[in-house]
C-alpha cells in the first residue's frame, strides 16, 4: 500500500484552472506543475503510479477561508465530489493563526473528525517560534491534530529563511512537545547548512519526503531521506509538482526495503488511524 501524505489539488475545476494556473506563474522558470490542480486528474495520476490514498492540504491565506475549506473537505470525504475522491484522498483542514475564531473551528475541526491541518508560514505570514502563535499550536496539539507546516526554503518566496527552518521548527517543538508535527520537505532541509535538521530529529517529529524533483539529488536531501528515523518518515510527493511513480523510485532507491511498509503506508497509517 502506498499513501501519500502531502498533496494539493483544488475543487471546483474552474478554482483549480486559477489556482494552479497562479502557482505556476509564481516559480516560473525554476518549476513546472505535472497535473492541472483537478480532483480527477490527481486521482488519475494516483491510479496510474500505483498510489493508493493521498493526504489533500489545502491552505488558509485567510482568517475568513474556514468555512469554504470545511465545506470542500465534506464533500470530498462524503463523496459529494465524486466516488473515488471518498475512496482514495484523505482531506485535512487548515487553519490561520489570525483567525479570531480559532479555537471555535479548531474544535470543530476534531470533532468532525478531520485528522489534521496543514498550516503554511509563508502563505499565512507567521513564523513557527513566534510565542503570539503558540496558542494555536497548543490548542490543536489539546484536540488531537495532526499539524503538517511547509518547512524551509519556498521557491515561491525568494530570499525568505526566517519563518520555518530547522531553529524555528525546534523553537515550536520544544514549547508545543506533545505536539504531532509534520516537517514537510524533509524537514526544512533546502536552503540550509548541512546537517542543520539534525537538531529536530530528536525532537520525535515526523518528515515527510515530499522534496521537489530538482532536489532529489542533492546530498543533503538523500542524507535525510536516507537516515531519518523509518518510523517518523512519511512518504510524500507535493504533487503536483512531482510525478508519483518518479517520487516512489526515488525513495525506494534510497531506503532499504526493510522500512518501505513504515515509510510508504505504516506511519501514515498510524496517524490517520486507519486499520491494516
Amino acid at each position: 500500500m502506498v499513501i501519500d501524505f502531502h498533496s494539493h489539488s483544488f475543487i471546483p475545476d474552474a478554482v483549480a484552472a486559477r489556482a494552479i494556473g497562479a502557482m505556476a506563474r509564481n516559480v516560473e522558470g525554476v518549476i513546472a506543475p505535472i497535473g492541472d490542480g483537478t480532483l480527477g486528474n490527481q486521482l488519475d495520476q494516483m491510479e496510474h503510479d500505483g498510489v493508493d490514498m493521498a493526504v489533500m492540504l489545502p491552505i488558509a491565506t485567510k482568517p475568513t477561508q474556514h468555512d469554504v475549506i470545511l465545506r470542500n473537505a465534506l464533500a470530498i470525504r462524503e463523496g459529494r465530489c465524486d466516488a473515488r475522491s471518498a475512496e482514495m484522498l484523505v482531506p485535512f483542514m487548515s487553519v490561520h493563526p489570525f483567525d479570531p475564531e480559532l479555537k471555535k473551528h479548531i474544535e470543530e475541526i476534531s470533532s468532525l473528525g478531520f485528522h489534521g491541518v496543514k498550516v503554511h508560514p509563508y502563505y499565512q505570514n507567521f513564523s513557527l517560534e513566534d510565542p503570539a502563535v503558540r496558542p494555536m499550536f497548543e490548542i490543536l496539539s489539546a484536540n488531537g491534530l495532526v499539524v503538517v507546516s511547509h518547512c524551509g526554503y519556498d521557491v515561491g518566496y525568494p530570499g525568505r529563511y526566517d519563518a520555518c527552518g530547522p531553529k524555528e521548527i525546534a523553537s515550536l517543538l520544544k514549547s508545543v512537545p506533545d505536539l504531532v508535527f509534520v516537517a514537510a520537505h524533509l524537514g526544512g532541509c533546502l536552503g540550509f547548512a548541512p546537517h542543520a535538521t539534525d537538531e529536530i530529529v530528536d525532537l520525535g517529529c515526523y518528515a515527510d519526503t515530499s522534496a521537489l524533483m530538482r532536489d532529489w539529488m542533492r546530498d543533503e536531501e538523500m542524507r535525510l531521506c536516507r537516515s531519518w528515523p523509518a518510523e517518523r518518515l512519511l512518504f510524500g510527493t507535493d504533487f503536483p509538482w512531482n510525478v508519483c511513480s518518479e517520487a516512489i523510485g526515488w525513495v525506494k532507491s534510497v531506503r532499504s526495503e526493510r522500512d518501505w511498509d513504515a515509510v510508504f503506508s505504516g506511519n501514515a497509517r498510524r496517524l490517520l488511524k486507519i486499520g491494516n
